[in-house]
């Protein structure tokens, strides 16, 4: 039993590296910061995991001419990705910087922290990456940007691996967060009736037992999955929540996207649900990331008018 469900969630990221390759051609050709872009790619160390972190940081157009604090999303990448790619595949920079330009959002600040394959989680094996983004990643961006520095003005996003990134964290600390929202997540319910091939499930095999120890038992995985906090956490219902997947998800997580509505529905917890036609990504995500954007843009207006 626990055999197949190792086998069914490694197979998840496998495919995803393989999806990597097809679309490089188009990521390598965007790897640069674009002209007039505000995108800029910084470097921090952190104590906690004894490395230096990659991150981009979006800073809105009036942002070197005033004096101003602004709010934060913070954006959490996928498997196999980095913090680039929210601009360089998602072209979220362009696409915030013409719905400002229109007026259909506001101003505020986006940084992406590199998370490696990490599901943003302190694995049993010791690497405390959860711990980095919460203690180390948002208060450093808050202490040398100007930023609004309050649960009014933070919220956390992510797609697919930071999709249940953003999910998990948003609702293990809701007293962090205003918002979270989260593109074709990673959300896995029942590993029961999986059935994969398992010459093609070696490749993360020791990935996921490293974080989770799944081949042991699957008692770090619950602890960490966003569908048992959804169950069970308290404080959910002070969340603004937005999340989304497509109908063609390569790795069926419209499913773990129904369940987790089926849940905060049954608990009645407000959210925003919906599925659309399309595939798994950033070719289903650049569709409708607008959507996510404008949805944090309302909730920090309305919480930073309140806290005038």
């Amino acid at each position: 039993m626990l055999r197949q469900r190792w086998l069914f969630i490694s197979l998840v990221l496998m495919s995803a590296a393989v999806l990597h390759a097809q679309r490089g051609r188009f990521a390598i050709d965007r790897d640069v910061i674009p002209a007039g872009s505000r995108v800029e790619y910084r470097t921090f160390r952190s104590e906690i995991l004894n490395r230096d972190i990659p991150y981009a940081l979006y800073l809105p157009p009036s942002y070197a001419s005033t004096t101003a604090e602004y709010p934060v999303l913070y954006f959490l990448h996928g498997a196999n990705e980095n913090e680039r790619r929210w601009s360089t595949r998602g072209l979220t920079d362009l696409m915030m910087d013409q719905m400002i330009t229109s007026g259909e959002i506001g101003e505020f600040i986006v940084a992406i922290p590199f998370g490696a394959n990490s599901f943003y989680t302190n694995s049993v094996g010791g690497e405390r990456w959860e711990d980095m983004v919460v203690q180390e990643f948002i208060p450093l961006i808050e202490t040398e940007n100007r930023a609004v520095g309050t649960r009014n003005g933070r919220a956390i996003s992510g797609i697919s691996m930071g999709g249940y990134g953003a999910l998990k964290l948003a609702f293990q600390y809701p007293e962090l967060f205003s918002a979270v929202s989260a593109h074709s997540a990673m959300l896995l319910d029942d590993f029961e009736e999986a059935s994969v091939d398992p010459r093609r499930a070696q490749l993360y095999m020791s990935l996921f037992d490293s974080i989770f120890g799944i081949s042991q038992n699957m008692d770090h995985w619950n602890l960490n999955n966003p569908l048992r906090m959804a169950r069970d956490s308290d404080g959910l219902s002070s969340l603004e929540i937005y999340f989304d997947c497509g109908t063609e998800d390569e790795y069926g997580f419209f499913a773990g996207a129904e369940k987790l509505h089926e849940i905060l529905e049954a608990r009645g917890i407000d959210h925003e649900f919906h599925l659309y036609p399309g595939p798994h990504g950033w070719d289903y995500a650049r569709d409708h990331i607008a959507a996510s954007v404008e949805f944090h843009w309302r909730v920090f207006e309305t919480g930073l008018a309140q806290a005038e």
